[in-house]
Protein backbone atom coordinates (compact mmCIF):
# COMPACT_ATOMS: atom_id res chain seq x y z
CA UNK A 1 0.00 0.00 0.00
CA UNK A 2 2.89 2.32 0.58
CA UNK A 3 3.80 1.89 -3.08
CA UNK A 4 0.49 3.49 -4.10
CA UNK A 5 1.08 6.50 -1.87
CA UNK A 6 4.70 7.06 -2.82
CA UNK A 7 6.45 10.37 -2.73
CA UNK A 8 6.57 10.64 -6.51
CA UNK A 9 4.44 13.48 -7.66
CA UNK A 10 2.57 12.78 -10.92
CA UNK A 11 0.60 16.05 -10.93
CA UNK A 12 3.38 18.33 -12.25
CA UNK A 13 3.96 16.03 -15.25
CA UNK A 14 0.25 16.12 -16.11
CA UNK A 15 0.18 19.90 -15.65
CA UNK A 16 3.15 20.37 -17.98
CA UNK A 17 1.49 18.23 -20.64
CA UNK A 18 -1.78 20.10 -20.24
CA UNK A 19 0.03 23.45 -20.43
CA UNK A 20 1.81 22.37 -23.63
CA UNK A 21 -1.51 21.30 -25.20
CA UNK A 22 -3.21 24.58 -24.22
CA UNK A 23 -0.32 26.68 -25.57
CA UNK A 24 -0.27 24.73 -28.85
CA UNK A 25 -4.05 25.16 -29.24
CA UNK A 26 -3.79 28.91 -28.50
CA UNK A 27 -1.01 29.33 -31.07
CA UNK A 28 -3.04 27.41 -33.65
CA UNK A 29 -6.09 29.62 -32.98
CA UNK A 30 -4.04 32.81 -33.35
CA UNK A 31 -2.59 31.65 -36.67
CA UNK A 32 -6.03 30.52 -37.89
CA UNK A 33 -7.65 33.84 -36.89
CA UNK A 34 -4.93 35.78 -38.69
CA UNK A 35 -5.38 33.85 -41.94
CA UNK A 36 -9.18 33.96 -41.74
CA UNK A 37 -9.08 37.72 -41.16
CA UNK A 38 -6.72 38.20 -44.09
CA UNK A 39 -8.90 35.97 -46.29
CA UNK A 40 -12.09 37.81 -45.22
CA UNK A 41 -10.76 41.32 -45.68
CA UNK A 42 -8.54 40.48 -48.64
CA UNK A 43 -5.50 42.38 -49.79
CA UNK A 44 -5.42 46.14 -49.54
CA UNK A 45 -8.04 47.95 -51.64
CA UNK A 46 -5.29 49.85 -53.42
CA UNK A 47 -3.99 46.60 -54.89
CA UNK A 48 -7.21 46.12 -56.89
CA UNK A 49 -7.41 47.83 -60.29
CA UNK A 50 -9.65 50.87 -60.43
CA UNK A 51 -12.26 50.85 -63.18
CA UNK A 52 -13.58 54.21 -64.36
CA UNK A 53 -17.26 54.91 -64.93
CA UNK A 54 -16.67 55.65 -68.60
CA UNK A 55 -15.04 52.25 -69.12
CA UNK A 56 -17.99 50.55 -67.45
CA UNK A 57 -20.49 51.91 -69.96
CA UNK A 58 -18.94 49.80 -72.73
CA UNK A 59 -19.50 46.51 -70.87
CA UNK A 60 -22.17 44.00 -71.72
CA UNK A 61 -24.50 42.30 -69.21
CA UNK A 62 -22.09 39.35 -68.92
CA UNK A 63 -19.21 41.71 -68.09
CA UNK A 64 -21.16 43.21 -65.18
CA UNK A 65 -21.70 39.76 -63.71
CA UNK A 66 -17.93 39.08 -63.56
CA UNK A 67 -16.69 42.54 -62.59
CA UNK A 68 -15.17 42.43 -59.11
CA UNK A 69 -15.63 45.22 -56.59
CA UNK A 70 -18.08 47.34 -58.60
CA UNK A 71 -21.75 46.74 -59.26
CA UNK A 72 -22.20 49.36 -61.94
CA UNK A 73 -21.96 53.12 -62.44
CA UNK A 74 -23.86 55.74 -64.35
CA UNK A 75 -22.01 57.20 -67.30
CA UNK A 76 -19.95 60.24 -66.35
CA UNK A 77 -18.63 62.14 -69.35
CA UNK A 78 -18.93 65.71 -68.09
CA UNK A 79 -21.66 66.53 -70.63
CA UNK A 80 -25.23 66.54 -69.34
CA UNK A 81 -27.79 64.81 -71.55
CA UNK A 82 -31.40 65.83 -71.07
CA UNK A 83 -33.93 63.08 -71.77
CA UNK A 84 -37.68 62.77 -71.48
CA UNK A 85 -39.07 59.90 -69.38
CA UNK A 86 -39.97 58.10 -72.64
CA UNK A 87 -36.41 58.48 -73.99
CA UNK A 88 -35.04 57.15 -70.68
CA UNK A 89 -37.14 54.02 -71.06
CA UNK A 90 -36.20 53.51 -74.72
CA UNK A 91 -32.46 54.14 -74.28
CA UNK A 92 -31.77 52.87 -70.77
CA UNK A 93 -34.63 50.47 -70.04
CA UNK A 94 -35.88 52.34 -66.95
CA UNK A 95 -39.48 53.49 -66.59
CA UNK A 96 -40.05 56.11 -63.90
CA UNK A 97 -43.32 55.13 -62.25
CA UNK A 98 -43.72 57.75 -59.53
CA UNK A 99 -42.25 60.79 -57.88
CA UNK A 100 -44.58 61.06 -54.92
CA UNK A 101 -44.73 63.34 -51.92
CA UNK A 102 -45.45 61.25 -48.83
CA UNK A 103 -45.20 61.26 -45.02
CA UNK A 104 -46.88 64.65 -44.72
CA UNK A 105 -44.42 66.17 -47.22
CA UNK A 106 -41.35 64.91 -45.34
CA UNK A 107 -40.35 62.26 -47.88
CA UNK A 108 -40.23 61.92 -51.64
CA UNK A 109 -40.91 58.43 -52.96
CA UNK A 110 -39.16 57.66 -56.28
CA UNK A 111 -40.32 54.45 -57.98
CA UNK A 112 -38.88 53.06 -61.16
CA UNK A 113 -39.25 49.83 -63.08
CA UNK A 114 -36.41 48.02 -64.82
CA UNK A 115 -37.89 47.01 -68.18
CA UNK A 116 -34.57 46.10 -69.86
CA UNK A 117 -31.87 44.93 -67.46
CA UNK A 118 -28.93 45.10 -69.87
CA UNK A 119 -29.72 48.72 -70.78
CA UNK A 120 -30.41 49.73 -67.16
CA UNK A 121 -27.22 48.42 -65.55
CA UNK A 122 -24.91 51.33 -66.51
CA UNK A 123 -27.34 53.84 -64.98
CA UNK A 124 -28.09 52.18 -61.63
CA UNK A 125 -24.81 52.16 -59.73
CA UNK A 126 -22.95 53.26 -56.64
CA UNK A 127 -23.99 55.93 -54.14
CA UNK A 128 -22.09 58.65 -56.03
CA UNK A 129 -24.33 58.13 -59.05
CA UNK A 130 -27.63 57.32 -57.34
CA UNK A 131 -30.59 59.30 -58.68
CA UNK A 132 -30.90 62.82 -57.32
CA UNK A 133 -34.11 64.83 -57.55
CA UNK A 134 -34.05 68.49 -58.62
CA UNK A 135 -37.03 70.83 -58.24
CA UNK A 136 -37.52 72.94 -61.41
CA UNK A 137 -38.82 76.03 -59.62
CA UNK A 138 -36.44 76.34 -56.65
CA UNK A 139 -33.47 74.36 -57.98
CA UNK A 140 -33.39 72.42 -54.70
CA UNK A 141 -31.58 69.10 -55.06
CA UNK A 142 -32.50 66.09 -52.96
CA UNK A 143 -30.01 63.27 -52.56
CA UNK A 144 -30.59 59.84 -51.11
CA UNK A 145 -29.30 59.26 -47.57
CA UNK A 146 -25.83 57.69 -47.22
CA UNK A 147 -27.38 54.52 -45.78
CA UNK A 148 -29.58 53.91 -48.85
CA UNK A 149 -27.77 51.87 -51.45
CA UNK A 150 -28.94 50.27 -54.64
CA UNK A 151 -30.28 46.78 -54.70
CA UNK A 152 -27.43 44.36 -55.35
CA UNK A 153 -29.29 42.03 -57.67
CA UNK A 154 -31.40 44.07 -60.05
CA UNK A 155 -33.94 42.08 -61.99
CA UNK A 156 -35.91 42.89 -65.11
CA UNK A 157 -39.65 43.60 -64.82
CA UNK A 158 -39.37 44.60 -61.17
CA UNK A 159 -40.28 47.92 -59.57
CA UNK A 160 -37.78 49.49 -57.14
CA UNK A 161 -38.20 52.46 -54.82
CA UNK A 162 -36.06 55.04 -53.03
CA UNK A 163 -37.02 57.57 -50.35
CA UNK A 164 -35.51 61.05 -50.11
CA UNK A 165 -35.79 63.40 -47.12
CA UNK A 166 -37.75 66.51 -48.17
CA UNK A 167 -36.85 68.95 -45.41
CA UNK A 168 -38.82 72.18 -45.61
CA UNK A 169 -41.21 70.59 -48.11
CA UNK A 170 -39.07 71.83 -51.00
CA UNK A 171 -40.87 69.52 -53.44
CA UNK A 172 -44.65 69.68 -53.23
CA UNK A 173 -47.40 67.83 -55.10
CA UNK A 174 -47.57 69.35 -58.58
CA UNK A 175 -43.88 70.37 -58.61
CA UNK A 176 -41.91 69.68 -61.77
CA UNK A 177 -38.96 67.42 -60.88
CA UNK A 178 -35.87 66.27 -62.80
CA UNK A 179 -34.26 62.92 -61.98
CA UNK A 180 -30.47 63.09 -62.37
CA UNK A 181 -28.29 59.96 -62.68
CA UNK A 182 -24.67 60.74 -63.49
CA UNK A 183 -24.76 62.82 -66.70
CA UNK A 184 -28.35 61.81 -67.53
CA UNK A 185 -31.04 64.34 -66.56
CA UNK A 186 -34.65 63.26 -67.03
CA UNK A 187 -37.02 66.26 -67.31
CA UNK A 188 -39.82 66.89 -66.26
CA UNK A 189 -41.82 64.62 -64.01
CA UNK A 190 -44.78 65.99 -62.06
CA UNK A 191 -44.65 65.11 -58.36
CA UNK A 192 -47.86 63.59 -57.04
Amino acid sequence: MSEIFSDTNVAPVVSRRLLAIVLAAAAAMIVTCFFLTYWWLGPAASAKPVVTANALTTFSLADYATLEGVFCKAPVTGVTRVLTPLQLEEEFGIRIRLVGVTAGGGLIDLRYRVVDLEKALPLLGTHETMPALVDAKSGAELKAPETMMHHENLKADRTYFMHYPNGGNRIKPGSQVAVVMGDIRVEWITAQ
